[in-house]
């Protein structure tokens, strides 16, 4: 019959994994993922056997001779289960379960990330004890088949995953960033029944909850649940509000996310989540650095809106898009609110230290903004407004450093715009700002520099060259040798954008930091205070 196509004979289809695939995921691991990993793996052991017994985690950095172990007494592996050590996909974890991992490939591919050779010994309860090795010559092997051995018995319910002929080498401060990175992930599992050491010394868990509770805008704190089949729901709980432990170097602000009790990804501060969109959070900011939302959720690892390896969000996950409008809501509040008290942050947030997170029921998540929040403190004046009202006396009595005190209120407008370049154009700004206080304070401190020496030939003179100009004034007034460093440090960045062939980037650490370094000189020569 026509159009009709005939079955032939039944065939089957290989569909064994190839090899490459560890190969492949390499570069998607370093050593302080693939350490977490193998935690993970431990922790999901202990949870599923109702931890039953306190988890102890020992992880080994051993710099001189560069080996990683992971050694843990979670419960360890049967016989019969030894094959899902290396078997991608191979997991006893339900994805129904409150657990961390549910891909069945993350503790094989971490190990064969971080190193060539990679030994796993396990025993479960008094039972025997055996080893499995997964080396170079197996993994270029089409083999799927990897021989397991017994060996002498190691303390029951345990497991040591111990990996040598690293990918790459780690020092002393990789060994720092990886107990500070465990501090952060693990704090909730720290604070109850599990600990975890590197190196011997025990892991003290790190939280975000340092709220302040400013009178009329305290933290606030939203429950509810996902609901995404009568079986299957994720329990959701978001706090936001302003915090009191700001660092300016880390900029520790930003969205937290907690994915059943473990640490995913902190400081967040992407589009998906309020930033760098002008309705909403803004560009993220220093005057913006109080505002801090922590969102945890809970439920059936299946649901989560985590990627594989744990390290960040999938943005276009079920899940994400029905908290957004709330963590939005909440971002765009809290940033609004750092930035109207941003001239007053240690007399209106800081100081208050203590109170109750209050809670709030959104009146439907799916909507823009689900919450009622209060109403913001109203903005009586802009930021250049605001200089202009603390140096009011200065400006009466030296009216010339009106231009000056304009220019840094300009850098700080510049750097809430949304242009790819403007840190570019602050630094150019600060500096020619900079000379030109220095040239205002020599023309109008007659008294130090008298108008028959210091003319108009030799003011030409000394300007030709910015160190004739600051050594006048250094040798007049005094200026801290740490700050002429600065200034001079980023005198040389400007000299690279105008003078020379490669254009150099200019980061929002470095214009904090040579505004900072301004605002100190001009304090010195006028006055101002900023």
């Amino acid at each position: 019959m026509a159009g009709v196509t005939r079955r032939t004979e039944r065939e089957t289809v290989d569909g064994t994994p190839d090899k490459r695939m560890f190969w492949s995921i390499i570069s998607d691991y370093d050593l302080k993922t693939g350490v977490c990993e193998l935690i993970d793996n431990a922790l999901d052991l202990w949870k599923t056997n109702g931890q039953q017994r306190s988890l102890l985690v020992e992880v080994q950095l051993n710099v001189p001779r560069q080996i990683v172990s992971v050694k843990d007494n979670a419960g360890g592996v049967k016989k019969e289960d030894l094959r899902l050590l290396l078997a991608p996909g191979g997991s006893k974890n339900k994805p129904d379960s409150e657990i961390i991992g549910i891909f069945g490939v993350g503790s094989k591919r971490a190990g064969v990330a971080i190193g060539e050779q990679v030994q796993i010994k396990t025993r479960h309860q008094s039972g025997p004890s055996f080893e499995i090795e997964i080396d170079k010559i197996w993994l270029e092997s089409p083999l799927w088949d990897l021989a397991s051995y017994e060996i002498p018995d190691l303390p029951k319910n345990s497991t040591e995953v111990i990996i040598t002929q690293l990918r790459l080498p780690f020092g002393q401060e990789d060994v720092d960033e990886i107990t500070a990175h465990i501090s952060e992930t693990y704090s909730w599992f720290l604070q109850r029944n599990c600990k975890i050491k590197v190196n011997g010394d025990p892991v003290q868990g790190k939280t975000f909850d340092n709220w302040a509770f400013p009178p009329g805008h305290k933290p606030k704190e939203v429950s509810f649940s996902e609901i995404f089949s009568p079986s299957e729901r994720i329990n959701v709980s978001i706090t936001a509000g302003l915090i009191r432990d700001r660092d300016p170097e880390a900029e520790n602000y930003g969205v937290y996310f907690y994915c059943n009790d473990r640490l995913i990804v902190k400081e967040l501060k992407a589009r998906e989540v309020g930033y760098n969109i002008t309705s909403e959070a803004g560009v993220p900011h220093p005057d913006a650095s109080l505002c801090r939302v922590i969102v945890r959720l809970n439920g059936p690892a299946k649901l989560m809106p985590w990627n594989s390896s744990k390290t960040g969000i999938n943005y276009g996950h079920k899940a994400f898009q029905q908290l957004r409008p709330t963590i939005i809501q909440l971002t765009s509040h809290f940033s609004s609110l750092s930035r109207r008290l941003k001239d007053h942050w240690g007399q209106k947030v800081f100081r208050y230290k203590e109170g109750d997170v209050e809670n709030e029921t959104p009146e439907d998540i799916t909507v823009k903004n689900p919450l009622t929040l209060p109403k913001l403190p109203r903005v009586n004046k802009k930021h250049v407004d605001t200089l202009k009202s603390k140096n009011k006396t200065v400006l009466s009595e030296q009216p010339w450093t009106l231009g000056i005190l304009e220019a840094m209120g300009a850098v700080e407008i510049i750097e809430r715009q949304r242009l790819e370049t403007r840190n570019r154009i602050a630094l150019i700004l600060l500096d020619s700002n900079f000379e030109i206080a220095l040239k205002e304070f020599i023309v109008h401190r007659q008294d130090l520099f008298p108008p028959r020496v210091y003319d108009d030939a030799k003011i030409q003179q000394i300007f030709s060259r910015r160190h004739l100009v600051i050594s006048e004034v250094n040798n007049k007034l005094p200026i801290d040798s740490k700050l002429l460093d600065k200034a001079k440090h980023y005198y040389l960045i400007r000299n690279k954008l105008i003078h020379e062939r490669a254009t150099v980037g200019v980061l929002d650490s470095d214009i904090r930091d040579y505004r900072s370094t301004i605002e100190k000189i001009l304090k010195l020569l006028f006055k101002l205070k900023f």
